[in-house]
């Protein structure tokens, strides 16, 4: 009996919804919530974009774990750009997405994706810790514990009653938790974004200036009931490149629990090359900007355009965080990855009684940010070595959701291609277990036919092919997702292949 298709599974994966659909309202299901708690640091992740959430004062599990100091008291992926509202196939308004810690109403990601039901059980979070997730995860781990999710933007569903625009996005996000030494106050994020704007429009659509940010509140407290207005953050240059550095500026406060520390919010993929770091407020306060609450000043205040230009002022409210990087265009059915980490350290050595975000000395040779910047320096480290070469996980973990058509057969057939992603050329290994006729072939992420690379009789055995990123009249495809199919006599397999320019 043959098998499902792993373009089936493609094709229900991105299979097309009404154009009506941004104009949705839905009420949000239940909210899935894991805790990343297997080293020195406790954050939980949530499957709509979100990251510690309001933990409560007599939590144990505060960050850093044990302490009253919640270093991300709530925090969240946002992400801009300029996308097509009007319809017609162009980019014409500025859009945002994202997670708000003000209002936890106006959270815009959806967890999910098109194509299935928002209750599909795999949109909650995936724990590589719990027995019954591990299946879902590599057999070789890439760290102590990974977290997986999938959320998007398909639907508006703006909670305070403003205006929410869908920018056709989603989100395959990665988490990973290290308990060596110099890595286990850390948590490393990956993301890989799929622009599905050909999903929610008539037609797709480039995201041109796409960026890509946390908001973060953190709430560093004297005692459960103690004051947060020393709160503060700046710009620190870490081996020329910038991180958003959070910490209390007052180290002498009475009741101050537990060391002085610091955390920092890491870029660790930023093709775009910018960075922004913006000191917000959800009161008024001097020379400091209000949280934003409209696009325009949302896209303004993570990209830093004038007149929301970043700020960084001396402490004295409730502070809020925004570190944005780009930009990048993401062409329909493309996807962008991205990473960054949390990272927190103790203070080194004996903290004045004050350190002032505009502080002269405030710079990666200061004593007390010496474990900061070597923590700093081995997440680096880490994510290169370990996770920036890891496949774009696209598809999801865990049994295959049925679609029509021919089946998909024997797992491992074909082999992931390698490198993935890949640039100028992939290699693909592929092995045949009966003799006769064999194809393979690449499809673009709408099921058409791009090349043919093998296509004939064959003994059983173990084959290579390359493919050269170009199509069968020779042109060089764009950046995006394909698959690659082998069939055999003995069934059909498939794996996917990013292309990325």
């Amino acid at each position: 009996m043959p098998q499902l298709s792993r373009i089936a599974i493609l094709c229900a994966l991105l299979s097309t919804v009404p154009a009506t659909a941004g104009a949705q309202k839905l009420t949000m299901s239940a909210n899935s919530l894991i805790a990343h708690d297997a080293n020195e640091v406790f954050l939980r992740v949530s499957n709509r974009g979100g990251f510690g959430l309001a933990l409560g004062d007599a939590d144990v599990g505060n960050f850093p774990t044990g302490t009253l100091n919640r270093y991300i008291f709530g925090a969240g992926l946002w992400i801009g750009g300029i996308g097509d509202v009007d319809n017609d196939g162009q980019p014409d308004q500025i859009t945002t997405i994202g997670y708000n810690p003000t209002n936890l109403a106006d959270i815009e990601w959806v967890e999910g994706a098109v194509g299935f039901g928002r209750n599909d059980p795999r949109f909650r979070v995936l724990d590589s810790t719990n027995p019954d997730d591990q299946d879902d995860f590599p057999a070789t781990p890439v760290a102590t514990e990974e977290l997986f999710t999938v959320y998007g933007d398909r639907f508006s569903t703006f909670g305070s009653g403003q205006s929410s625009v869908p920018l056709g996005v989603e989100v395959r996000q990665r988490s990973f938790a290290f308990i060596e030494a110099d890595l286990d106050t850390a948590v490393i994020f990956q993301w890989d974004f799929l622009n599905i704007s050909d999903q929610i429009r008539d037609t797709g659509y480039t995201i041109e200036d796409l960026w890509t940010g946390i908001m973060l509140d953190p709430d560093v407290q004297v005692s459960p009931v103690g004051s947060v207005l020393d709160d503060t953050a700046a710009p620190l240059a870490v081996d020329g490149e910038e991180v958003l550095l959070i910490w209390d500026s007052d180290f002498s406060e009475p009741g101050f629990e537990g060391a002085p520390g610091f955390m920092a919010v890491v870029p660790l993929v930023n093709p775009g090359g910018q960075t922004t770091i913006t000191q917000l407020t959800s009161q008024f306060g001097a020379n400091v900007l209000i949280v934003p609450t409209t696009d325009s000043n949302q896209y303004e205040t993570l990209a830093g355009i004038a007149p929301r230009e970043p700020t960084i002022v001396e402490p004295g409210f409730d502070l809020r965080a925004l570190i944005g990087w780009g930009a990048i265009d993401l062409a329909p059915g493309a996807v962008h990855r991205t990473a960054a980490a949390f990272v927190w350290a103790d203070a080194s050595g004996d903290p004045p009684p004050l350190l002032s975000p505009l502080d002269p000395t405030l710079d990666q040779d200061l004593p007390l940010l010496a474990d900061l910047v070597a923590a700093v320096r081995s997440v680096r480290q880490a994510y290169d070595q370990r996770l920036a070469g890891l496949a774009a996980l696209l598809d999801f973990p865990g049994e295959p959701t049925p679609g029509p058509g021919p089946g998909f057969g024997e797992p491992g057939v074909v082999l992931q291609n390698f490198p993935n992603p890949f640039t100028d050329q992939t290699t693909i290994q592929y092995s045949i277990i009966d003799a006769g006729d064999v194809e393979l072939k690449v499809f673009n992420i709408i099921g058409r036919e791009v090349t043919t690379l093998a296509d004939g009789p064959l003994e059983p055995g173990e084959y290579t092919a390359i493919w050269d990123g170009r199509s069968i009249s020779g042109v060089d495809v764009p950046a995006g997702v394909y698959v690659i199919q082998l069939v055999t006599p003995a069934g059909t397999s498939s794996v996917r292949a990013l292309k990325s320019r």
